[in-house]
């Protein structure tokens, strides 16, 4: 057939004129060589094509792997569009505490989000919802009432959704314990606000109730009246220590003090509070460990740990309170802090009363909680505690089991120094010797500022009043005016205490400075060393703490200037 097309084709070239003979014969060429490859592509494709067939059925299929769902290492469940539960593999009821299979409705499984969680699977499974992840509390008779798990939520179609279980038991507690920490926070600082302001208004009472007792003989009809009003006066300033006690803003006073002798000393005084029907056991596993902290405070903690125990056995019992060392050698994480590597002083005081029921346990140091009766407690003696252990740089622990007991655990950096020798303080002169002197007192409180100003004007000194320090630095422009003493309060609107002064020594150096203030946070501890010669003096403070400090520094000041004079 190629060979009759060949010598037709010849044939037609001689017949036409010599160039278009030319291009029809390479036409012709070319269109049977195209012809002929795609017939030979063609032609080799079906035969491969054919060639796979049969090679295909007589190799054998490479062995499909099946996955076994239930063997599974991730926790997995199969839930249906009513959210029912279709299936879970053995990790999920590891989880969960299914029996096999068991398939509860998954409110029985999960609490609720707000809304059933039944809904929200439904809506995964109907495209109305993207899915994602919830952390949801888990139900079930004898589990841990925190015990959480993380369920994210995948489509699968069909009307199934894959759910995808995670242990988020561990998360949720350091968000609790965040949380928890953030509150109490929040409440320290509303504490330490509110005490500062009634320490303000207390100085203010306490000061005038005691001028005019000293215009009231004790026979006077208002006397008695008087002598009330200050006695409550002086409790609610004892309320508002403990306040600041928790917010950690009180003045503390830390010293070297001997467990086993303060313990001992403290002992007669508990014997008391405790009654005859509960036993106090002290013992010291190691004597003589001694720790830095505020003697009256710690006596106060053990007291109100005391007192507590005491009300938990109605019926009597023992309160034993224990010492020992603790060498860390490691770091020790504990409830929600790390107790670093170290030497520790422990005091363990524990009791056989009624114990602490598990959901109060997370609550007892917050302020104004308690579960006595009204009229029974104020709900601060456990927050007292806490803030004055924090204050101190120590830990506070708490264990309990309801009918067995609770123990509290204080855990404070023992002192491995020796006790120093004690020195005898000077006994402040209590000596009303008449003092002259020019004080200059700054207080943006009126009522605190009308009564230390009576006050020391009663002490025979000239007393120059201003509410702010911008005031005060005005006073001072005169340069003609003399002052002996500056008396001030640390938080002033506009410039505050140290700022004032600090620009006032800088005319006048070596001025005796006093400062005032409602809670230690203010205290210059920081400033003192900027500002020379100068000492601080808390609220509410009486008549009597005023005058003989500022009749005290203002003769000191005195002295050192004739001192300096004389060597001159």
């Amino acid at each position: 057939m190629a060979l009759v097309l060949l010598c037709l084709l010849v044939l037609l070239v001689l017949a036409a004129p010599a160039e278009r003979g030319l291009t029809l014969l390479l036409m012709a060429l070319g269109a049977m060589a195209s012809g002929g490859l795609v017939y030979a592509l063609r032609t080799k494709g079906v035969q491969a094509a054919r060639s796979l067939r049969r090679w295909s059925r007589r190799a054998p299929a490479p062995p499909r792997r099946v996955i076994d769902f239930d063997s599974l290492p991730v926790p997995l469940l199969r839930l249906d569009d009513e959210g029912g539960l279709v299936a879970a593999n053995a990790a999920a009821r590891r989880m969960i505490g299914l029996r096999d299979g068991a398939l509860p409705p998954v409110h029985e499984l999960f609490e609720d989000l707000g809304r059933p969680v039944a809904d929200w699977i439904a809506e995964v499974a109907g495209g109305r919802h993207p899915g994602g992840a919830e952390v949801l509390r888990l139900r079930g008779a004898g589990r841990d009432p925190d015990s959480f798990v993380q369920l994210a939520l995948e489509p699968l179609g069909e009307g199934e959704v894959l759910g995808v279980l995670q242990d988020a038991t561990a998360m949720k507690r350091l968000e609790v314990q965040f949380t928890q920490s953030q509150k109490m926070q929040a409440i320290g600082q509303l504490a330490g606000g509110v005490a500062h302001d009634f320490n303000n208004l207390l100085t203010a009472i306490n000061g005038h109730c005691e001028l005019l007792l000293m215009r009231h003989a004790p026979g006077d009809l208002d006397h008695a009246d008087l002598d009330q009003i200050q006695q409550n006066a002086r409790r609610a300033a004892a309320l508002v220590r403990q306040l600041l006690a928790f917010s950690r803003k009180q003045t503390l006073v830390p010293e070297r003090i001997d467990l086993t002798e303060v313990l001992g000393e403290v002992s007669h005084l508990l014997n008391r509070l405790l009654g005859g029907s509960v036993t106090l056991d002290l013992h010291h596993v190691a004597v003589g460990v001694a720790i830095r902290a505020d003697r009256q405070q710690f006596e106060q903690v053990v007291t109100n740990l005391a007192v507590n125990a005491r009300d938990a056995m109605p019926l009597g019992g023992v309160l034993r309170i224990t010492t020992d060392v603790a060498d860390l050698a490691a770091p020790m994480p504990r409830d929600s802090v790390t107790v670093p590597a170290g030497r520790y002083a422990t005091i363990r005081i524990r009791d056989t009363g009624t114990g602490i029921a598990a959901e109060h346990l997370d609550k007892i140091f917050e302020p104004f909680f308690t579960t006595k009766r009204a009229g029974e407690g104020t709900g601060l003696g456990l927050s007292t505690v806490y803030g004055i252990v924090k204050q101190s740089g120590g830990y506070v622990f708490v264990e309990s089991v309801p009918g067995e007991g609770t123990e509290f655990q204080l855990w404070f950096p023992a002192l491995r120094e020796e006790a120093p020798r004690a020195k005898p303080a000077p006994a402040r002169s209590r000596a009303r010797a008449p003092v002259e002197g020019v004080v200059l007192l700054v207080e943006d409180e009126a009522p605190v500022r009308a009564f230390a100003a009576r006050a020391l004007r009663l002490r025979g000194l000239t007393v120059l009043e201003a509410g702010s320090g911008e005031e005060a630095l005005a006073v001072l422009e005169n340069a003609g005016l003399c002052v002996d003493l500056l008396l001030s309060d640390l938080v002033l609107p506009g410039l505050d205490g140290p700022s004032w002064v600090g620009q006032a020594l800088r005319k006048r150096p070596g001025l005796p400075v006093v400062f005032m203030s409602g809670y230690a946070a203010d205290s210059p501890s920081a400033s003192q060393g900027k500002v020379p010669n100068s000492v601080f003096l808390a609220k509410p403070f009486t008549l009597a703490d005023l005058g003989d400090l500022v009749s005290e520094r203002i003769a000191g000041g005195k002295a050192q200037i004739s001192e300096a004079l004389s060597v001159s």
